[in-house]
Parts: structure tokens; C-alpha cells; sequence
């Protein structure tokens, strides 16, 4: 009788897409998440229903599974937020499901009311923006924020050149409002078809009253089913379109020596990481200029058969080593972590923090919470950093900045 009823909380949401089933979570506060990794189609689908959110430490072999999230002030010993995948669904690229893990059971009164609430949706969603409403409003200008920036830049130089680090990276923000017509949803779908090489997400946080979406770039740490590690740095930027809007080859970009040193820093971080646990044992491939939205960037990855080591554990301590990494932070870590805390002028929050599914069928795909933004109380506030170094140009930081902003710009702000 069980197993029928089970077959039958199933059978019922499987008529739901994942945008529904979203939607519906949200509003009956149950913390969720979506995402789509780089080089796939595949959306994923959580919702955590009994616990909600709660803080643990970032063990993630030793973890169910479920999604976690982290801001980036956080430190080796302190918790992180988990959820766990109470419901976990995958769905094709056309949107047809293909996987449901229901833990629950239809008997569960919350997954009812899920349930209803997504039935509720599907009848009254039209999946259209009314009368083709704006869905951001920009903001004017911002010359202060602009002026502001320039300013910790030139500071950063002159610590630099003191000696006080060899480079930090300096972030700010870009604030504008969101209309009713904005759905969160619909812009992760967005996000997730333009930008094949990224980590797209989308992740509601009822107890923050707060969205985070965005689709980045960089993995922190990565481990299969399999045991395989990787990892990656990630560092310098070019602009990948020229002025008539033509994708550049990968060819004709030349990176100069500010670029080449920065992420040669990020590079030398993570092989200092493996030495302070005494790991010789990684294939280290690049750097090699990648696409990321309309950026180029150099990567170098890093890769560790975890078996053959018998170190299970390895994403565990690799997490606490590495963030923040050299790429949102700086070298050394803990003298321009200072300098970001004193200098920056705004709480991070999540931005440049880290999140991701934890042993989703095995396997824990954990990035760096770039190229983001949060939707809270009608404000879309929009993150971006830029890593300084001794030969940083104020005013191209800031330009630098702006593309940034304009990887999710520019794909959420259309009309749908």
C-alpha cells in the first residue's frame, strides 16, 4: 500500500515543470535550489522541506544529499547553510523530467500542500510578461560609487607597492529596482541556455527573505562519484566581443603581464594548499584563455585521483584550505583579507562566498559565488570584483567592473 501511495506522490509531480515546482516552494517558504552545471543541459531541482536551512560544518563526504551555501566571510572552523534534498528532480533540456527522488511520500502534509500550490501555478501562469512591463529599472549613474571604487584601487596600489600584499581584489555593487513582472524563475532559464560553460543557479533563502541567482565561472572544488578532484584558477580578464558585438577568437587574445601574473598567483596558491597536506600527486593542465559569458579569462585546472590516494576526504580539506581562494581575495590571504574588511566599505553578504549540490548522486560540485545577483525587497543588487595588482589602472578596474555586471545584465534584463 506504501509503495503505491509513493508511486502516486511521484506520478503527481511529475506533471510539473521545474520552474512550477520552484515557484511553488518559494511561496510556501521552503528553501530550494535550481542549477545547471558547466557543459550540460540537465536542470536540477531541490527542495528542502523538514529542516529547512540549517548550519553545519562543510564535512561534504560525510554530508546527504543537498545543496550548501556560504558566505564569504567564513573561516575553517565555522558552519555553513545546508539544505537537504528532501525532493530532488532532473529534468532534460526540453524540460521533461527525467529523475525524482521524493524521500516524503504525497502523505506528507507539506509535499500536499507543494503540491497544491504548484497545481495553483500551472492553471494561473501564462509564462508572459504582461504587456511587455520593464522587468529592471535602471538606476541613473551612480558617480560616487565610481569615484569611490577608483579610490580603493589607488589605495590598493600604493599597499601593494609598500609591500603590504601582492595583490587583493576589490568588489562593489550595482543597485537597481525590479518590477512584480520580474520572475526569478524564468530569468535562471535564461541564464541557463546562454551561458553553457557556467555554474547557473538559482537559490531561495526564506530566512534571509532574499534570492541569489547567477551563473559563474569558477569551481572551487569538484568531486565525482568516482573520486576524482579537480579544482581550478581562474584569473585575468578581456573583454570577448569587439565593437560591433563579434565574439573575438581565442586566438587573437594576448594577455599582457598584469593578467599573466595575477592568475599565475591564484596558480601558486593552490599548489601551496596541496603542500601544507603534503599532496604531490596532481595533474596540473593550462593556462589556457576560456569563454566566460562576454569575458575571456586564463584558467589552469588541477586534478587528483582520490583513490589511488585512499583520501577520500580531500574536497573536505581542500574547502577549508582554499576559500577565500587568491581570486577573491588576494596573496597573501590574510594581510589583504584585512585590507578588503577595512576598505571595501560593504558586506559581501554571499558574493564570492561559495555554493552548490553536495553528493547529488555522488558527486559535489561546489563554486565561487561570482557573477551574481540578489533580489531583495525590490532591489536587484548586482556583485562584481576585479583583482588588483601593482599595475592596476583605476578607471580600467572599474571597466573591468562593469562587464562583469553585464554578464547578467544584459541576458536578465530582456523582455521574456
Amino acid at each position: 500500500m506504501i509503495s503505491t501511495q509513493i508511486r502516486t506522490a511521484q506520478s503527481i509531480l511529475e506533471r510539473f515543470e521545474a520552474e512550477e515546482l520552484w515557484k511553488a516552494a518559494k511561496e510556501l517558504g521552503f528553501p530550494c535550489a535550481m542549477w545547471k552545471l558547466p557543459y550540460t543541459s540537465e536542470i536540477k531541482l531541490l527542495i528542502s522541506i523538514r529542516e529547512g536551512i540549517r548550519s553545519c560544518q562543510p564535512d561534504v563526504d560525510k554530508l546527504s544529499p543537498g545543496f550548501m551555501i556560504s558566505p564569504f566571510h567564513w573561516n575553517e572552523n565555522e558552519n555553513v547553510l545546508f539544505m537537504e534534498g528532501d525532493i530532488i528532480a532532473v529534468y532534460s533540456e526540453n524540460g521533461q523530467l527525467q529523475q525524482l527522488d521524493n524521500k516524503l511520500g504525497e502523505e506528507h502534509p507539506e509535499v500536499i500542500k507543494l503540491i497544491n500550490s504548484a497545481s495553483e501555478i500551472k492553471k494561473s501562469d501564462t509564462g508572459k510578461n504582461p504587456e511587455n512591463q520593464p522587468l529592471l529599472i535602471s538606476t541613473l549613474p551612480d558617480q560616487h560609487t565610481k569615484v569611490r571604487f577608483e579610490r580603493t584601487v589607488e589605495l590598493a596600489v600604493s599597499a601593494i607597492k609598500q609591500k603590504q600584499f601582492h595583490k587583493v581584489v576589490l568588489s562593489r555593487t550595482k543597485e537597481l529596482s525590479y518590477t512584480e513582472h520580474f520572475q526569478p524563475a524564468k530569468a535562471f532559464q535564461k541564464l541557463a541556455k546562454a551561458y553553457a560553460h557556467a555554474f547557473v543557479s538559482l537559490v531561495n533563502l526564506p530566512d534571509q527573505k532574499e534570492i541569489w541567482l547567477g551563473a559563474s565561472p569558477e569551481a572551487l572544488v569538484q568531486q565525482t562519484a568516482e573520486g576524482t578532484f579537480t579544482t581550478m584558477s581562474l584569473a585575468g580578464t578581456q573583454k570577448a566581443k569587439d565593437e560591433n558585438g563579434d565574439l573575438l577568437a581565442k586566438y587573437d587574445i594576448k594577455w599582457g603581464q598584469k593578467e599573466i601574473e595575477e592568475q599565475a598567483l591564484v596558480s601558486r596558491y593552490i599548489i601551496e594548499c596541496f603542500k601544507k597536506i603534503r599532496l604531490r600527486e596532481y595533474l596540473e593542465t593550462g593556462p589556457k584563455t576560456v569563454l566566460a559569458g562576454n569575458l575571456y579569462h586564463l584558467r589552469s585546472d588541477f586534478e587528483v585521483d582520490t583513490n589511488a590516494l585512499n583520501f577520500p576526504e580531500l574536497s573536505s580539506v581542500m574547502l577549508r584550505l582554499l576559500h577565500p581562494t587568491s581570486a577573491i581575495c588576494g596573496v597573501p590571504k590574510i594581510p589583504s583579507l584585512k585590507f578588503i574588511s577595512e576598505i571595501e566599505g560593504y558586506d559581501r553578504s554571499f558574493y564570492s562566498g561559495f555554493l552548490g549540490p553536495v553528493q547529488v548522486e555522488g558527486d559535489t560540485n561546489l563554486f565561487v559565488n561570482l557573477r551574481t545577483v540578489r533580489l531583495k525587497d525590490g532591489t536587484a543588487t548586482f556583485y562584481a570584483g576585479a583583482g588588483i595588482t601593482e599595475d592596476s589602472i583605476p578607471e580600467r578596474e572599474w571597466e573591468e567592473t562593469e562587464l562583469k555586471c553585464d554578464t547578467l545584465l544584459k541576458v536578465i534584463a530582456k523582455e521574456f
